[in-house]
């Protein structure tokens, strides 16, 4: 699925001033997004790696964000924990 340019617009707008680029680009290094289709499937499955383990994008974005930001939390400290989260959220919102 891609996205409009309207779409990223409205997505980088809720996310304005409250996010880490540097996180940000850690995050795209670190945590990527594979996508498998099937031809039985009508939408590609997309998978995020987060440690050793591929989980579903749709799987609770909630929970998502708890896993990824305790994982980075500890290196990224100085941020504070709702940048760290808030960057985290606007990541997945891209990628999915």
């Amino acid at each position: 699925m891609r996205l409009t340019e309207n779409e990223k617009k409205e997505i980088l707008s809720k996310y304005s001033g409250d996010t880490s680029d540097e996180l940000m680009t850690h995050l795209k290094r670190n945590f990527p997004v594979y996508e498998t289709r099937l031809e039985w499937m009508e939408k590609p499955l997309k998978m995020i790696k987060v440690g050793d383990k591929l989980r579903p994008m749709e799987y609770s974005k909630k929970s998502l964000v708890s896993l990824i930001s305790n994982i980075v939390e500890d290196n990224w400290i100085h941020l504070g924990i709702p940048k760290i989260r808030k960057t985290v959220k606007k990541y997945l919102d891209a990628v999915k």
